[in-house]
């Protein structure tokens, strides 16, 4: 599993530096992106591709791929803002303002439910606010993947005093927002 590991780490770095190199390993022109991301993903490196290396304008990241791909930059980082106290909503106002979006009207991650359109039907990308024991709208995130079993993959700011990816069930998720 190791060497598969290094294999993709390799691969997506190459894809990264020079596009043009997939087409040579993989056959496939169309790579995206996106498809670099769903690599990350699957093997827990660090999220390297960058707007510059895909030759993209800054027009045409604005989408909910490339807010998941900005937030697992910081997985596993601690607290990267100066100001006190929780700081989930600190985060994906960074992630946000960082892929061009408006962020967050305050720190407070009730702010989420007003940012935009509730969805049932969630998108990487979208906002996931959840009930914790400070309420029912504790903790704000964003969702990475919608899993078949209906649990959510989300990346988010102070869980556990550290950006994470989690999975959270449904049953926990007080709205999903649309704000891209």
């Amino acid at each position: 599993m190791t060497a598969l590991r290094a294999a993709l780490a390799a691969f997506i770095l190459a894809a990264c530096l020079c596009p043009a190199a997939v087409v040579a390993a993989s056959g496939r022109p169309g790579l995206t992106p996106q498809d670099v991301v769903a690599l990350d993903w699957q093997i827990g490196a660090p999220a390297i591709a960058g707007r510059a290396a895909w030759g993209v304008g800054a027009a045409a990241w604005r989408s909910g791929s490339d807010l998941v791909a900005e937030a697992a930059r910081y997985v596993g980082s601690g607290k990267f803002t100066a100001l006190p106290g929780a700081w989930c909503a600190d985060a994906v106002s960074f992630w946000l303002r960082a892929t061009g979006h408006t962020p967050l009207a305050n720190r407070m991650a009730a702010s989420a439910l007003a940012y935009g359109p509730h969805v049932a039907n969630p998108r990487p990308g979208d906002l996931v606010v959840m009930r914790t024991r400070r309420g029912a709208a504790g903790h704000v995130g964003i969702v990475a993947r919608v899993n078949s079993d209906g649990s959510i993959e989300i990346v988010s700011g102070n869980w556990n005093r550290r950006v994470a990816r989690s999975v959270i069930l449904r049953r926990s998720v007080t709205a999903f927002v649309r704000g891209w």
